[in-house]
């Protein structure tokens, strides 16, 4: 703790920003006691950059691509939409959820590039892993960059994460 991650992060992301090239999500990892919100920071990410400026175009991707993600989100839709969106996405499997996402994102980075931010990874949930993890293996092209802050030493031995680490790094 302070030994400056979010420092050099934000560092990074103001020269960015200043390009107007790219859209930046931020999302948090919390630290929970048993089982915490399943993609608790993507959902956060994708929250706070559907409240910006453009916002409505995201809305509308993760509508066509990934509607289980937007179930996530009810306080984003009418009651109309949100039973809308029940009817289509019953019978969802985590598996769907995962391509579901890695096909939005795809199509919203074709346009403009996108950086998630995710702070204190070491405090994440399987399923938040499981996405990064499907994201790092796919072969299709997206202009999308994930930044993850983490300590290793606040890290649990089991954490998913530090197999996931392992392999991105073996796959350079």
């Amino acid at each position: 703790p302070g030994i400056g991650k979010t420092t050099i992060v934000d560092l990074f992301l103001d020269r960015v920003r200043a390009t107007g090239l790219v859209r930046i999500g931020h999302g948090h990892c919390l630290e929970h006691y048993g089982k915490g919100e399943a993609y608790l920071p993507i959902l956060e990410a994708l929250v706070r950059l559907i409240r910006e400026p453009g916002g409505a175009r995201l809305l509308a991707v993760l509508s066509r691509y990934a509607p289980t993600w937007l179930l996530q989100m009810p306080a984003l839709l009418s009651d109309e939409e949100f039973a809308t969106l029940q009817s289509r996405t019953q019978g969802t499997t985590p598996q769907r959820m995962l391509r579901e996402m890695a096909e939005a994102l795809e199509v919203l980075t074709a346009e403009r590039s996108l950086i998630f931010v995710l702070e204190d990874l070491h405090w994440s949930d399987d399923s938040t892993v499981a996405l990064l993890s499907t994201l790092a293996q796919r072969q299709e092209r997206a202009r999308l960059m994930v930044i993850g802050t983490y300590r290793p030493s606040d890290m649990p031995k089991e954490h998913p994460l530090r197999t996931l680490k392992q392999e991105v790094q073996l796959r350079n």
